[in-house]
């Protein structure tokens, strides 16, 4: 039964970011509103855990269910007991009241970042590096004196100056009216921890951060901190080098005009990044488009697929699709056993959904027999005038290897149960994994071979390929101490009994671990980013830089080790990695694929740097 109502509400789920029918769309929005509703209620049903639990405790009647039906029960179990359904009465009912005091907590937060956007104004010669748009329109205010304009702290605005005021003065200015916009929410943050301090130990857990990571792949926070202590422990060298060429380039600009060096601050890292990228490499990126067509990079990542999984993808004609713009393709295993079949549309359309993004809207299954899975790959590029092809930006392909590799992810699964197909049943510490494995292994190796002028047909230059693959590895250090930081800030809060002071506590850490202050000024920058109030996201910051470890282990060690025959790898890699999607616990298949347990070795030897932890 679960089987097909999970496959109803994916087709359900879907039509919402494609259907040219706003009365659809509405219809298919609002049942998956109903269905989310229908979830949570269930998950409050006693008397269905009861019945699990019934089960679970019958250590007979476990042992003689298949490994995946044992899992299913052990995670109904789990997701039950963790909303409360084993607890008495009373407990159920303040936990209830909890959950809700954080519903709203998430809701004040984010409604005070959304009716903050604060204003402040400068002269034309203290926006001295912005370009000529960024004036075009723009509000001024006529004062004694002159003339101001009037900026923003919205995104659009803010990011901008950030990149590109010349004046220190400019840059503080307004880096202090962005991160004081919002300081009340410090207390609503600060009511959240305790909050979920309070709900953990109601469930049973000594913190929030206990309970947060105990369904994922890291299991514990101190396995995800000690990830993070050893990426920062080696990356603090690097991230010193690459701070002292910013500060040069900042001693240099102060003695241009005659100032004194007093530090190198959070208000001074986009423009200097920035200035220091320019230097080191000038990429022609609307030159990179004429090698990027969309037919052809679409063509070249195929011919990939089929090598790496030893299958064929067949293009359907004539096929019955929602829109004009839609094309249908099967997938087939190389001796003619039939997998499945996915969808493309690629072009921009009122009502559609802006992003690129994968959609599953049947699940593979099997009952009597097997349901074969179907999939859809969704984007919004704006269509091609005549017989031109659409050029493609290079972060558009990045976007698309990974999400076409997750199209395989869900089609290649052979779960016996839908719970367990594809993408959505992987730990959220280890979804991105696959799909980063295919997009690094796709750019770092394959783009030479996809990428063509749509002209002449000529292969992209090999200096710019090389251009391409240095840029991403431009300032790592600082970056991904960045990460850390914020991964470790996450864990700290969350993983303590102890009473924090949410703001205090980030501004420490953040000069301690990032290694840039914000120079004593009196800064709320925790008071406006939504990920560690957000319940989803609350504790597991760190599943991001988590699945870049384990991508990168994997690629190095498998796919790009010199010798191996990559057909072979990418045949294992799907067998003992893709095909399970989440019957299995996703650390066991990753040990099994690499033949030991992984680590960061590789990770840092990608941005250049030589572990200290295995030397």
């Amino acid at each position: 039964m679960y089987n097909l109502n999970e496959s109803k509400y994916s087709i359900n789920r879907f039509l919402q970011h494609v259907s040219p029918e706003k009365q659809v769309r509405d219809a298919s929005a609002e049942s998956e509103t109903l269905e989310e509703s229908f979830k949570a209620e269930t998950l409050l049903r006693r008397d269905v855990y009861k019945t699990i639990r019934a089960v679970y405790d019958n250590e007979e009647e476990m042992d003689s269910l298949s490994d995946e039906n044992r899992r299913l029960v052990e995670k109904m179990e789990l997701e039950y007991r963790r909303e409360g359904a084993a607890l008495s009465e009373d407990k159920f009912n303040e936990l209830t009241k909890l959950k809700l005091k954080l519903e709203e907590l998430e809701v004040t937060f984010q409604r005070n970042i959304d009716s903050r956007d604060e204003k402040t104004m400068f002269t034309r010669g203290e926006l001295d590096g912005l370009p000529n748009s960024y004036f075009k329109d723009r509000e001024t205010k006529d004062i004694v004196g002159g003339t101001k304009y009037v900026v923003s702290t919205c995104s659009a605005d803010y990011f901008l100056l950030m990149n590109h005021a010349q004046l220190e003065a400019t840059r503080r200015a307004m880096f202090l009216v962005q991160n004081n916009r919002c300081t009340d929410n410090v207390q609503v943050l600060n009511e959240a921890i305790k909050i979920r301090q309070e709900k953990a130990i109601l469930l049973g857990y000594e913190t929030h951060a206990e309970y947060a990571l105990e369904p994922l792949m890291a299991k514990t926070p101190q396995a995800a901190y000690d990830m993070l202590a050893d990426l920062r422990k080696n990356l603090t060298e690097l991230g010193s080098k690459e701070l002292e060429e910013l500060e040069q380039l900042k001693r240099t600009d102060m003695q241009a005009v005659g100032k004194i060096y007093e530090g190198f601050f959070e208000w001074d890292r986009s423009f200097y990044a920035n200035k220091l990228s320019k230097q080191k490499r000038s990429i022609n990126y609307n030159e990179l488009r004429c090698y990027l067509s969309l037919p052809q990079v679409i063509r070249g990542m195929f011919e990939l697929y089929q090598s790496l999984f030893g299958v064929k993808i067949v293009e359907m004609e004539n096929p019955s699709v929602w829109h004009d713009d839609v094309e249908m393709y099967e997938l087939w295993e190389a001796d003619k056993t039939f997998i499945g079949h996915f969808y493309t549309d690629f072009f921009h359309r009122s009502g559609k959904s802006p992003h690129i993004s994968v959609h599953s809207i049947r699940s593979g299954y099997e009952d009597d027999t097997r349901q074969f899975p179907v999939s859809a790959i969704v984007a919004s590029f704006a269509k091609p005038e005549s017989n031109a092809p659409v050029l493609l930006h290079h972060n558009e392909v990045e976007m698309l290897m990974g999400e076409l590799g997750r199209v395989f992810q869900n089609m290649l699964c052979k779960s016996k149960l839908a719970i367990f197909n594809g993408c959505k049943a992987l730990e959220q510490d280890f979804v991105q994994t696959p799909i980063r494995i295919l997009k690094d292994y796709m750019w770092s190796h394959v783009l030479n071979k996809i990428a063509c002028h749509y002209k002449t047909g000529e292969p992209i230059p090999h200096d710019l390929v090389t251009q391409l693959q240095a840029v991403k590895t431009n300032g790592a250090g600082l970056s991904y101490l960045r990460q850390v930081f914020l991964a470790m800030y996450d864990l700290r809060i969350y993983n303590s009994a102890e009473t924090v002071d949410a703001n205090s506590l980030f501004n420490s850490m953040n000069t301690d671990i990032s290694l840039i202050s914000c120079g004593g000024t009196r800064t709320f920058v925790v008071a406006k980013l939504g990920y560690f109030i957000k319940h989803s996201l609350a504790s597991k910051y760190y599943a991001h830089l988590w699945s870049q470890v384990n991508s990168a282990d994997i690629l190095e060690s498998c796919f790009l080790k010199d010798g191996i025959d990559t057909s072979e790898v990418g045949l294992a890699f799907r067998s003992i990695v893709l095909e399970a999607g989440g019957s299995k616990d996703s650390l066991d298949g990753l040990t099994m694929f690499l033949g030991r347990e992984p680590n960061t070795r590789a990770f840092l030897s990608s941005i250049g740097v030589n572990s200290k932890s295995f030397e």
